[in-house]
């Protein structure tokens, strides 16, 4: 940072930002009441990594690369004003990313520099200063392309010269969204980002190419549509798994990166690993080949899971026996203080402790029902969000029309309830990103719940092949009992049938990130993000109760 820059100025630019993002890039560490963090933690921080350091004075002392420092803009001003406030945990490994994403930024900036209007005095003056090779007509029509956005050198729809985009990739809670935000909440409006969840980019996509009639080539239709008002997309959560996603993907990015888009990605998934097992993969495998080329492919693989350092706080998970009544009350809890909050007129659902069935329309003219709504708060049994054929676009709509959502009965998944176990990593992935509270009663832990599914890696290290996992319980032998206990499992599992147990790469990867959610949206940064968005009046509650647990630590 400029030694002629204070630290607060750039810190001022943290508070400055949109309410959303400053809830994306600052959950822990914004209010003074958050300032100091337990000892035994280090640091408090939230999916978004962010922690508030004990003392200024130590953040200030952080060593950053000069690259960083210097930079007067950008995601690394942001990242080292947030550094030297103690907003942020000092970690290597991001700051390798920062140091990416800084150079994606001066990239953008070369291609696509602020619009410089000239001074309107003569068109000879504007004009006039050309190289001595280029006509005056052609100085003309240079300065007519400027002005509508587009170089001379451009290709179809104006393409610009190419700039790389990143695809960042690692394990649950390495800083992945919450990096790829800094560069969002930084970048220029003649960036024209667009920062999007994959699921949502992908049902818009879908959407479109419903209503694009009378086109010969419908999917080529969409892309230059998606491309003429955006020329950064910055994704969330590139996962793919649905065959229709797969097999569209390579000539929709194609034809996106042919007109000059750039991409930046998070995932949890290598590029080669991505589709790994789906059906008729290798029509998917060309798109790999042309991420590889468009993106810089960064691995952010890092020992540190900043999700499991937040703290957390009781009354969103129930484990007890009458955990059922007990989410119920929850429920009503929340959605009679919903009501209070906006006031009963303006509910549209239910009276206080009165809740009653409404319907919420979904995408493509369906519609979903919802058995008990009060106020901004719903409620469901397991099986009728995740039993029931139901997708991404009927958890979004559900995410748009309430702000906390209660899910009773959740069970632990086995090869019984495989695809019920797939819709409930999409649900979870849906309103995490919305950030919707979920109050939940179920059989298990987070992690328990999914003790039973394992990768293919993992099924070898314990002795149990997807063959194996179809065998009758007779069959199974003392070495594999004591091998998937080495691996994780409970002692009661491995004495049950290993027929139960599913072995599938991919809900065995998406098992990290879902545990790593539930864990995080227990902790008190995560409901104080929530507060922020849905309800403001919360968010003093929230502090003082972090601040009680703080003394009582």
């Amino acid at each position: 940072m400029p030694a002629s820059m204070p630290a607060a100025g750039l810190a001022g630019q943290l508070a400055s930002l949109p309410l959303l993002l400053q809830q994306r890039i600052v959950l822990a560490g914004a209010c003074g009441s958050l300032q100091s963090v337990p000892s035994a933690l280090a640091s408090t921080s939230s999916r978004r990594h962010i922690s508030s350091s004990s003392s200024s004075s130590t953040s200030a002392a952080v060593a950053l690369p000069e690259d960083i420092t210097s930079a007067d803009d950008g995601p690394a001003a942001l990242y080292a004003a947030g550094i030297q406030s103690g907003t942020y945990r000092p970690d290597p490994l991001q700051q390798v990313t920062v140091q990416k994403l800084q150079r994606l930024y001066t990239d953008l900036r070369a291609a696509h520099p602020a619009p410089v209007r000239p001074s309107g005095l003569t068109l000879v003056d504007t004009v006039g200063a050309t190289d001595a090779h280029t006509s005056w007509f052609d100085s003309i029509g240079n300065l007519l392309r400027s002005n509508a956005g587009l170089h001379a050198s451009a290709g179809p729809m104006g393409r610009r010269p190419a700039v790389k985009g990143l695809y960042m990739f690692g394990g649950v809670g390495c800083g992945k969204t919450m990096l790829m935000d800094l560069l969002v909440a930084s970048a220029p409006k003649e960036f024209q980002v667009e920062r999007t969840h994959f699921h949502d980019f992908m049902l818009d996509i879908h959407g479109r190419l419903r209503h694009t009639k009378g086109e010969s080539d419908p999917l080529k239709h969409v892309a230059d549509d998606v491309a003429q008002g955006v020329k950064v997309l910055a994704l969330d959560e590139l996962f793919v798994t649905d065959v229709a996603d797969a097999m569209i993907l390579h000539r929709l990015f194609g034809r996106l990166w042919d007109n000059g888009l750039v991409l930046v990605a998070t995932s949890n998934r290598a590029p080669d690993a991505l589709y790994e097992g789906g059906l008729q993969r290798q029509l998917f495998l060309p798109f790999i080949a042309r991420l590889k080329e468009a993106c810089v492919i960064h691995n952010m693989n890092s020992p540190v899971d900043y999700r499991r350092l937040a703290q957390h706080t009781r009354g969103l998970y129930f484990l007890t026996p009458d955990r059922t009544s007990l989410l119920y009350n929850a429920f009503l809890e929340c959605g009679e203080d919903s009501l209070a909050a906006a006031g009963a007129a303006a509910a549209g659902s239910g009276s206080v402790g009165n809740p009653g069935p409404v319907n919420v329309a979904v995408a493509m003219g369906r519609s979903l029902k919802v058995p008990q709504a009060l106020g901004s708060a719903a409620m469901f049994d397991f099986d009728e969000l995740c039993n029931r054929p139901l997708a991404a676009a009927d958890y979004i709509a559900l995410a748009q029309k309430f702000h906390t959502l209660a899910v009773a009965d959740v069970p632990r998944f086995n090869a019984a309830n495989r695809s019920a176990g797939y819709r409930f990593v999409t649900l979870i992935d849906v309103m995490y990103e919305h950030r919707v509270r979920m109050l939940l009663s179920a059989e298990g832990t987070p992690f328990e719940l999914f003790e039973r599914v394992i990768t293919q890696q993992e099924a070898r290290q314990s002795g149990l092949s997807a063959a194996h996992s179809s065998r009758s319980s007779s069959s199974r032998s003392h070495h594999s009992q004591s091998s998937m206990q080495m691996h994780g499992f409970s002692s009661s599992s491995s004495s049950s049938n290993v027929e139960d147990v599913v072995v599938d790469d991919q809900l065995g990867f998406a098992k990290d990130r879902t545990i790593s959610r539930l864990t995080e949206m227990q902790s008190i940064e995560y409901l104080l993000a929530h507060a922020k968005q849905f309800a403001p009046h919360m968010v003093l509650a929230l502090q003082e109760m972090h601040h009680k647990q703080k003394q009582h630590d």
